[in-house]
C-alpha cells in the first residue's frame, strides 16, 4: 500500500536514500550525492504531509513526495501549458529489492492529482540520469527543455531536464 509518510519511516527512507545513491554512482549519475537529499528535506516533505511511502507488510520499499512547489529554474523554460496549479512529482525512489515500486509510486502520484483535479504534474531529473528519463517516458511523460545551474543542488555540470504531462486528455 502507499500512505502518508511518517517520523517513523525516516531511518527505512535514508537506506533507500544510500541505496539510490549508491545505483547512481554506478550509473555515473551525480544527481543524488553527500549533500542532496538529506534527512531535513524528508522532515519537511512529512510535515507538509507530502511525502508518501510504498509499504508492505510495515517495509518501507520507496517513497514519492508529490506537491505544488515548483523548482526556480522552471520559470527559464518555455511551456506550452498553465503550470501554475500543476503538482510536482520530486524525490522518487524505490529499494532494489522490490521490483515494479517506481512504477507503483510514479501512478500513485498521477492518480492523487486526478483526485485533486489537478490538470498537470511537472517533474525533472539530472541529464545523467536515464533510469527517471525512462520512467517518465513510460508514463507520457513530454520534455519541456533544459537548464544549466551553477547554484545547489542543480550544480552538476550538465542540464536538468523539465518533463510535465496533462491528465485529462
Amino acid at each position: 500500500m502507499i500512505r502518508n509518510a511518517t517520523m517513523k519511516d525516516l531511518d527505512s527512507i535514508m537506506v533507500i536514500v544510500n541505496q539510490a545513491k549508491a545505483i547512481m554512482q554506478q550509473d555515473n549519475n551525480p544527481q543524488w550525492d553527500d549533500n542532496y537529499p538529506l534527512q531535513q528535506h524528508f522532515v519537511g516533505d512529512i510535515e507538509n504531509k507530502s511525502l508518501y511511502v510504498l509499504d508492505e507488510n510495515n517495509t518501507v520499499y520507496g517513497f514519492v513526495a508529490v506537491d505544488q512547489s515548483q523548482a526556480e529554474w522552471y520559470d527559464s523554460l518555455k511551456w506550452p501549458i498553465n503550470k501554475n496549479q500543476a503538482f510536482v512529482i520530486h524525490r522518487l525512489a524505490n529499494s532494489p529489492n522490490y521490483k515494479g515500486g517506481a512504477t507503483k509510486l510514479f501512478a500513485f502520484a498521477l492518480n492523487l492529482a486526478k483526485s485533486h483535479e489537478v490538470d498537470y504534474v511537472l517533474t525533472d531529473t539530472f541529464a545523467l540520469n536515464y533510469r527517471a528519463q525512462q520512467l517518465f517516458t513510460k508514463f507520457g511523460f513530454t520534455k519541456v527543455g533544459e537548464a544549466t545551474m551553477d547554484y545547489f543542488p542543480f550544480d552538476k555540470g550538465k542540464p536538468f531536464y523539465a518533463y510535465y504531462t496533462k491528465l485529462k486528455k
